[in-house]
């Protein structure tokens, strides 16, 4: 009996080839140096020495030139905050008028103290005119600081009663009072008004010509409320309440305008009297009585 095996060449190929190949991955494997995908990527020895080296345990610094990189601005230094935070005033008198009722209003304000509509103004140039404004107009045109507040904690009953106080005082008399108030909200608005000073002396106004014109104080309508628990199982609600207060500050020519136009009203009444033009019949009345 003869027994043939046409396949065993390929049999013992295949089995030679794996146990080489089983012999180069153990070589691989065993080698310090490189991983077992050396070809294709870099061993963490390797990648820990050049960090060591090139960082020398620091925070890498990028390049200035890259345009990803994310610099470090410091707030004095960031233009585009500093305008956010310090705006410029907005000149009225130069977005308001035409040239010529700038000169004219200028005058006036500069004879009078204040501006009187419908005046004869002499101009340097010789001529005379005379200007109407509408009383927004002249408002608008006259010098004021609006302050406006972040959020107070407070209520809006309580902070009214110091505002109450602060009518039609002088900025600095007003800012005198406030540091003597007992009131928690008094402290808030010292600084608000302190930061009215600093405005005054950046758009050159005389600070000792401030007044408090107008105040308000309006709730934000984001209060927060919480359970408030009481004893026998009862609870109520607890509400923090929070606040914006805004102030209107104006100088001596408002203050002196407004006082010329009482003035005025007040010459301009009829005099009211109960006495008639007619003869007199019969029993005099009372008021004739004297």
């Amino acid at each position: 009996m003869v027994l043939t095996f046409t396949r065993l060449p390929n049999t013992l190929n295949s089995f030679r080839n794996a146990i080489a190949f089983s012999n180069k991955v153990r070589f691989l494997a065993t080698k310090p140096a490189d991983s077992l995908f050396s070809d294709l990527t870099k061993s963490v020895d390797e990648k820990n020495k050049l960090n060591k080296n090139n960082n020398n345990n620091s925070v890498a610094v990028a390049d200035e030139n890259d345009a990803a990189t994310i610099q470090y601005v410091s707030p004095e230094n960031d233009s585009k905050l500093q305008e956010f935070l310090n705006p410029k005033p907005y000149l009225t008198i130069n977005t308001l008028l035409t040239p010529l009722k700038r000169e004219i209003y200028l005058a006036n304000v500069s004879k009078n103290g204040f501006f009187k509509n419908n005046e004869l103004t002499k101009l340097k140039d010789g001529n005379s005119y005379t200007l109407k404004l509408t009383n927004d107009q002249i408002q608008a045109l006259e010098p004021s600081i609006y302050l406006r507040s972040w959020r107070i904690k407070a209520s809006i009953k309580k902070t009214n009663i110091v505002l109450r106080a602060l009518k039609d005082l002088p900025l600095k008399k007003a800012i005198t009072q406030l540091h003597f108030m007992e009131k928690k909200v008094a402290r808030d608005l010292v600084e608000m008004l302190e930061r009215g000073v600093k405005d005054a002396e950046k758009m050159n106004y005389n600070v000792d010509d401030l007044y408090i014109a107008e105040s308000w104080v309006h709730t934000d309508g984001s209060w927060v409320k919480r359970v408030d628990c009481k004893g026998r199982g009862r609870a109520g609600v607890l509400t923090f309440k929070w606040v914006s207060v805004r102030f209107l500050l104006k100088t001596k020519q408002t203050k002196n305008r407004l006082a010329y136009l009482a003035n005025k009203r007040d010459s301009q009444k009829s005099v009211s009297s109960f006495i008639t033009n007619g003869k007199i019949r019969g029993n005099a009345p009372g008021f004739y009585r004297w």
